[in-house]
């Protein structure tokens, strides 16, 4: 059966990008798209069109704009299923109950929003989701380009889940990428043990989900580097020097990520992404 990807949509250039790294994952893999829209105070005003019959009838600028998008996007790419759906409601309640496992495979949406909120990690509305979605979620960041997904981070905090996490982006996105076990600590002298931990991890993946290209990376907080003081600033040096494509989250982990995500500082690694955020809900 063909997955279904719910793309949730505002018109933004955050939202745009969104839907580009959406359509081009889409057609790689022959996913179908639902395009997803949340009457705003901007998108509900209407507009004036001439009916059948000639009479002047209203619609809401968003209902014109989101079928302007799939028509746009069916012409560019006659092979792609686009849907579209357009309702009343606060998107951090409507998508959620949208986002089931029997209707949708995952969810793509931008990490920003048109009100381009810097005050919040990861875009409120982004992580709240994340946070609700029964499906996984794929945050894309503004300056994310779509291209191979050769590598892919796993941050590792040594929980069961984490395998979980693996299988559901093998789901969607196959076994063909080198997946790099990422794990940040305070205490270099713990490293060796740190590792052994990660090889029983390397283990289970290669045994359960059939992912063989396996590598181990291992850091520290550095606090007499000021760059590298905080545990998303040491996850970005690794982003950015094993060329992760992709970075996979597992949420339930509150011991280690609620706790970044809380943090003010965690706005480098959050809120301004290096590469898309796979978040899964194990």
């Amino acid at each position: 059966m063909k997955k279904n990807i719910l793309l949730p949509v505002d018109f933004s250039a955050h939202s745009n990008n969104a839907v580009h790294y959406a359509v081009n994952l889409a057609i790689q893999k022959g996913y179908a798209i639902h395009l997803y829209h949340n009457y705003t105070s901007a998108s509900a005003v209407f507009e004036e069109e001439t009916g059948p019959n000639g009479k002047q009838t209203s619609t809401f600028k968003a209902d014109v704009l989101i079928n302007n998008l799939a028509d746009d996007i069916r012409s560019a790419h006659p092979q792609l299923i686009v849907t579209t759906q357009c309702e009343r409601g606060m998107i951090t309640e409507t998508l959620p109950e949208l986002a089931t496992p029997e209707r949708f495979d995952f969810v793509i949406m931008g990490t920003k929003g048109i009100t381009n909120d810097d005050s919040q990690l990861i875009g409120s509305t982004t992580y709240v989701i994340s946070k609700k979605a029964k499906v996984p979620v794929l945050a894309i960041p503004t300056e994310a380009t779509f291209g191979p997904i050769d590598k892919v981070g796993l941050l590792s905090n040594f929980k069961e889940e984490e395998v979980q996490t693996v299988q559901d982006f093998v789901n969607i996105i196959g076994k063909d990428f080198e997946l790099k076990l990422l794990h940040v600590h305070y205490d270099h002298s713990s490293e060796n043990r740190i590792e052994e931990k990660l090889e029983v991890w390397k283990y289970k993946i290669k045994k359960y989900i059939g992912v063989t290209n396996i590598a181990i990376e291992v850091d520290s907080i550095q606090g007499d580097v000021e760059d590298l003081d905080t545990v998303p600033e040491v996850i970005n040096e690794m982003i950015h020097q094993e060329k992760i494509k992709i970075l996979l989250v597992t949420r339930s982990r509150k011991s280690f990520f609620e706790r970044v995500f809380t943090r003010s500082v965690a706005k480098a690694l959050f809120s301004h992404p290096l590469v898309p955020i796979f978040f899964t809900k194990a």
